[in-house]
């Protein structure tokens, strides 16, 4: 088997709980990169400095503070309740998600989740849980021709019941917050579903309620665009940096804070 060599990617997070246990109880196991930095970095790092462990193996490709990153269409985990976070470590660990080698990011995930001791998976599970959450900005908010108040019809019909009014998620249904995740991730995510991608394992109770609910009462793209753009509302505003004056002898200084 060829080594897929890309950065790793920490989680990758679905709109619903844990995908349960698929039918084969002893799924293989994935080959490890052993020579890749992140994997040497794991061994190297403290077990319970949760945080180093973040920065080692999982700035890279979710970002020094969890928010994500679109070219690398990872999603921002910042502030997601350990509840969930392990959870879908116990997934991928366990073979019940990253189990096709053409799905690069969750093949990789499952790689680099059964690399890490369990007291280090602890440890970044609680750094992830305090990081604060990152309100998605620019592109990771941004969408065009859609109708927010048409989305907002579906999600309070369909989608509050399980992630809450607010999107702020419930631990009692498995269903994680969707405040903090940018909007292509969730569209994306959606789509999977809809089409069977996701939450199709066997007796996954909590992915096939998505599953069902994506493809009984998302008709189309342009709906599932817009309950997407609603969720969107749900976040706070983005903090706008104050108006800089021309000829401020602070310009300089806020530049270089900004950076």
């Amino acid at each position: 088997m060829n080594f897929i060599r890309q950065p790793l990617v920490l989680l990758i997070l679905g709109l619903n709980g844990a995908v349960s246990h698929a039918a084969d109880p002893k799924p293989p196991v994935h080959a490890v990169d052993p020579v890749h930095p992140a994997i040497a970095a794991t061994k190297a790092t403290k077990a319970t400095d949760g945080k180093a462990i973040f920065q080692a193996v999982c700035a890279q490709c979710h970002g020094a503070n969890g928010e994500g990153k679109i070219e690398m269409k990872t999603p921002s985990i910042a502030g997601m309740p350990s509840w969930y976070v392990t959870t879908q470590f116990a997934n991928f660990r366990e073979g019940r998600r990253g189990q096709n080698a053409a799905d690069a990011q969750p093949f990789m995930m499952a790689s680099i989740a059964k690399a890490l001791q369990p007291e280090q998976v602890k440890a970044v599970i609680g750094h992830v849980e305090k990081m604060p959450v990152v309100v998605p900005t620019g592109k990771d908010r941004e969408m065009t021709n859609v109708d927010p108040g048409e989305g907002m019809q579906l999600f309070q019909e369909r989608c509050m019941e399980c992630h809450r009014y607010n999107a702020s998620g419930e631990m009692a249904f498995g269903s994680p917050p969707l405040i903090g995740r940018q909007a292509w991730y969730l569209e994306e995510q959606l789509k999977r579903f809809k089409a069977g991608k996701r939450g199709a394992v066997k007796n996954d109770v909590n992915g096939a309620k998505m599953v069902q609910m994506a493809k009984l009462f998302i008709e189309d793209d342009q709906m599932l665009r817009n309950v997407v753009a609603y969720i969107m509302t749900l976040n706070p505003e983005p903090e706008q940096p104050a108006p800089l004056i021309e000829g401020s002898p602070f310009k300089d200084e806020v530049k270089t804070a900004e950076r």
